[in-house]
């Protein structure tokens, strides 16, 4: 008796885990390549933004962050279980690891950003600008950083 209920309760388990992680993994994934990282240190800071109230400069109002350390001139984040529809990505390489941009009395970016489009200028991307559309397959976005 104890040994057919130890086999049912393996039995269940093995065919439960792998359902619960696919429900846990549903949604579309992307990509994200940035390129041009000109020193190996500290953090990028990822804000996904799915409208545009916020983009890019109110990193708080982004729909989703993450932060990965820097380990070379190019990384890879990967984000996962995101609903179809219009995104749109800015990134900091936070250099001194301080979870912010540090800027100059100008106001001017003192460390190295990038913009899904690639969308540079003197005046901050608008959503619209930097926006990309993610679909039901896996997407990769390939952000190149600036100065």
């Amino acid at each position: 008796m104890m040994k057919s209920l130890n086999q049912f309760v393996w039995v269940a388990l093995f065919f439960a885990v792998p359902m619960l992680s696919a429900q846990q993994k549903s949604g579309s994934s992307i990509v994200v390549q940035l390129n041009g990282i000109k020193a190996p240190i500290g953090q990028v800071l990822l804000s996904l933004f799915n409208a545009p109230e916020g983009f890019p400069t109110h990193p708080e109002k982004a729909f989703r962050w993450k932060t990965a350390t820097v380990t070379s001139n190019s990384i890879i984040i990967s984000l996962d279980g995101l609903p179809p529809g219009p995104y749109a990505i800015a990134v900091v390489h936070d250099e001194n690891s301080n979870n912010v941009m540090d800027t100059d009395w100008l106001g001017l970016p003192e460390e190295e950003y990038g913009i899904s489009n690639n969308v540079t200028g003197v005046v901050p991307p608008s959503f619209d600008e930097a926006r990309f559309i993610v679909s039901e397959k896996r997407d990769t976005i390939r952000i190149d950083m600036h100065p």
